[in-house]
């Protein structure tokens, strides 16, 4: 706690004041089922009887969703793009002068303009990060470098064959401590199929990107090993596959080979990228290699499509714990005080 040791006074205190209330709570929710074993563990000393918790996992808010509409990649991206430009000139050289690295525009025959999707567009990888030491991104820089360098081997291996692997985007969105840090490594990389931006994003561009995204990484590590971490469930909610490096209970989120895949290592998440995004693109009735990545991609965004929301979940998992802790039920559902305060946060 505060980032204080286990015998700092305001840790101690903190812990003694807990392990006194939590027993006398009518009732308990914690985010994950590890979490719950722990509290229920008597050697913790908090005393809580298993029927009187439950787990209210974490989900993603409705405003996290898939980017489809063509229009808004095409805005969002146009608004970006002097920042990625300036951070890596050569990307200049994949777009027309009115489009972007994802998006053309053309003239139909009446005059009006038409925005639609680039052929061979980059694949879009996006990771989130408050740039503290709970986050090494030597990780991910690492498989970067050697992603970089199987593309290179199989372009020169390839004998005039036309399978192409994709250049690969990389933002990292976030701001902290160690940014400028890492900044520093990412301009010391010498990569040509691979580009590293940083970004620090409006609210409202955030979940548009995530909507944009072929693949996210998580870097998280839980200090306690009992909690998941939110970007995830960004990610989820906009139906992006996540490569997630492994702790304790990830596995109640991310489910390796179903909506995601799990690493330890820098070389496990080279090989999982590579795999990843190596597939063809979905294709339309004109087999255009439009649209979001198939193969593995495209089964894990079938197993996390449909996710709970965060409304619906606290109305199934949370309701009955606070209706089953007040004492008055009627005044928690029937108060013209309960109607009001409700409405006001509708």
């Amino acid at each position: 706690m505060f980032q204080k040791s286990s015998k700092h006074p305001i840790t101690i205190l903190a812990r003694t004041y807990e392990q006194l209330m939590a027993p006398l709570a009518d009732g308990n929710l914690c985010v994950t089922h590890a979490m719950k074993e722990w509290l229920i563990c008597t050697d913790n000393k908090f005393h809580i009887q298993r029927d009187r918790i439950r787990e209210l996992y974490d989900r993603p808010p409705e405003f996290f969703h898939p980017t489809h509409d063509i229009q808004a990649v095409h805005e969002l991206m146009k608004r970006l793009r002097d920042d990625m430009e300036r951070q890596c000139p050569s990307l200049r050289s994949m777009r027309e002068e009115n489009g972007t690295m994802w998006t053309d525009m053309r003239i139909e025959d009446d005059g009006n303009e038409r925005i639609v999707p680039k052929k061979d567009c980059p694949a879009l990888v996006v990771s989130s990060t408050s740039w503290t030491p709970d986050e090494d991104f030597s990780i991910l820089f690492d498989a970067l470098v050697q992603l970089d360098n199987t593309v290179k081997e199989m372009d020169s291996c390839s004998h005039g064959m036309t399978r192409v692997f994709p250049r690969v985007i990389v933002i990292v969105t976030g701001k902290g401590p160690q940014k400028s840090f890492y900044e520093g490594q990412i301009a010391a990389l010498d990569l040509d199929h691979v580009s590293i931006l940083t970004m620090w994003l409006e609210s409202s561009d955030y979940p548009l990107l995530l909507g944009c995204a072929d693949l996210g990484v998580s870097l998280h590590t839980s200090t306690s090993g009992l909690d998941l971490p939110m970007k995830v469930l960004d990610m989820f909610g906009c139906e992006v596959p996540v490569c997630a490096v492994d702790f304790d209970c990830l596995g109640e989120l991310v489910q390796d080979g179903k909506n995601g895949r799990v690493f330890r290592m820098s070389s496990e998440l080279a090989d999982q990228v590579f795999r990843l995004l190596g597939e063809d693109r979905v294709v339309d009735k004109d087999h255009v290699r439009l649209g979001k990545i198939g193969g593995d991609l495209a089964v894990f965004r079938s197993n996390i499509r449909g996710m709970t929301r965060w409304r619906e979940n606290w109305k199934e998992q949370a309701h009955a714990v606070i209706m089953g802790a007040c004492p008055d039920r009627s005044a928690c559902v029937d108060s013209p005080k309960n109607h009001l305060a409700a409405k006001k946060h509708d």
